[in-house]
Formats: C-alpha cells, sequence, structure tokens
C-alpha cells in the first residue's frame, strides 16, 4: 500500500507555484499526491512531469468535478470532459481519474441514467489504461446510500475511490464498506473525524486506524494508494509531515 497526499490544501499554488509545491510535497515522506484538474489544468503535462522527476514524486491521481445533472443531460460532453484528464494521466505511473459529484436532488430516473453514462466514461478510460474512480462526498451516502448503490449498480466500471471521511460522516462504516467491495477498491482518501462529525487532522479524531489500516492493507495491497486529504485549513505542510509519521506507526 502506497501512501500520498492531497495537494488540494494549498489549492492553486499547484499551478502558480508548481515546483516549489511539489519540493513541499515530496518532503513529507509521502510518496505521491493528487492534484486537482480544476487547479493545475490538463496542459502542461511535460512540464510537470519534468518536476517530478527532479523531486522523485509522483502523481496519485488527478481530480474532477462533474454534477450528476450534467451527466444526465449532457452525457457526451461530461465523458469529453473525464477523457481530457482520462488523457493526461495515461502517461503517469498511477493512471487514476478521480471524479466526484455535487449533491443531487432530481429523480432516480436521472440518476440511473447518468450512472450508464459515467460506465460509457469508465469503460472508454479502461481502453486507455485509465481507472475511474467516484470519490464520494457525505450525500451519496445519505438516505441508506441510495445514490452510492445507484452508482455502483449501474455503472459497473466504475471504480470506487472512497473517501473515508465521508463514508463515516454519512453513517456507515468505512472498514465494511471497504470489505464489500474490495473489488472495485485500488484508491482511497483518508480523513479523521470529531465526535461533532468535524474533520480534524490525523491521530486527532475517532476513526480507529489500528483496524483501518489492517483492513485497508488487504484491499489495496502492494500497488493501491492511500492517500491523505486536508481541504481546508492552515497551508502548512508540517500537518502532512505529521500525518505520515501518524500513519508509520500502522505501516
Amino acid at each position: 500500500m502506497n501512501l500520498g497526499c492531497h495537494a488540494v490544501l494549498f489549492k492553486e499554488k499547484i499551478k502558480t507555484e508548481t515546483e516549489n509545491t511539489i519540493k513541499l510535497l515530496s518532503s513529507t515522506g509521502f510518496a505521491g499526491s493528487e492534484i486537482g484538474s480544476r487547479f493545475f489544468g490538463t496542459d502542461d503535462k511535460e512540464y510537470l512531469l519534468n518536476i517530478l522527476n527532479t523531486y522523485n514524486y509522483q502523481i496519485t491521481g488527478m481530480h474532477i468535478g462533474l454534477p450528476i445533472e450534467d451527466w444526465a443531460s449532457n452525457g457526451e460532453e461530461a465523458i469529453d470532459k473525464i477523457l481530457k484528464v482520462a488523457d493526461f494521466m495515461k502517461d503517469m505511473p498511477n493512471k487514476n481519474v478521480m471524479m466526484s459529484t455535487k449533491r443531487f436532488s432530481g429523480s432516480e430516473e436521472e440518476l440511473i441514467k447518468a450512472a450508464k453514462n459515467i460506465d460509457v466514461a469508465a469503460k472508454k478510460c479502461k481502453e486507455m489504461g485509465v481507472k475511474l474512480n467516484l470519490h464520494n462526498h457525505i450525500w451519496e451516502f445519505e438516505n441508506d446510500g441510495f445514490i452510492f448503490k445507484t452508482l455502483v449498480e449501474y455503472a459497473p466500471n466504475l471504480y470506487l475511490g472512497l473517501d473515508l471521511g465521508w463514508v463515516y460522516a454519512g453513517g456507515f462504516d468505512p472498514i465494511e464498506v471497504v470489505e464489500n467491495y474490495a473489488d472495485r477498491i485500488s484508491y482511497v482518501h483518508l480523513r479523521d473525524i470529531d465526535e461533532n462529525k468535524e474533520f480534524v487532522d490525523l491521530g486527532e479524531g475517532i476513526i480507529d486506524y489500528t483496524k483501518l489500516i489492517k483492513a485497508l492493507k488487504k484491499t489495496l495491497g502492494e500497488d493501491g494508494w492511500a492517500v491523505v486529504e486536508y481541504e481546508h485549513g492552515e497551508q502548512d505542510i508540517n500537518r502532512y509531515i505529521r500525518a505520515y509519521e501518524f500513519l508509520q506507526k500502522f505501516m
């Protein structure tokens, strides 16, 4: 199991201060970082690869956000957006596209239509050697996980890049979910959460990391990724350094 951290903490700096940001991230002990297409874009792949080689660092995946409504109403356009990110990632060691949605209040029919279009995108990604992963938030796990379960059923080629903090916040046991869908999981996001369901830095919350890491090692194997995501708060690289040191206790 490989350990990474998410560049989203530093927002647009991955684009405006790329080398310095990669240098900082590579100093944490983590082997790689996920980046967001909304910050970095998809036009400067060679530039990024050169910097990554300089610091012996990897991109674990690239994130893109697409609302379910877009998948339902204009599937071809949504697929094209996914494939643009997939084209960026296909030459990377870790060929992961991380797709998130937004809160959805439409009909079940729209949701199923969206899921089927997502599956088309996932198939096309597979043809490129790329995995399309669902990066969930809390809303996929509300209403007994209705949206999550629908996407799983109607998009069988979609991998599950689970954000385990949001899984927990949604009322599900992250370990059970990981074990139940192990054959579709090779990438997860790690967070910690307090009793008020607020995100905190790793080790400061109530998630049992002893049990969680044990389960993840079994599911992710040697090639999978567990990526710590700090989305908000102080842009201090020491937060990720502490997270890496915390995780080493369980490795």
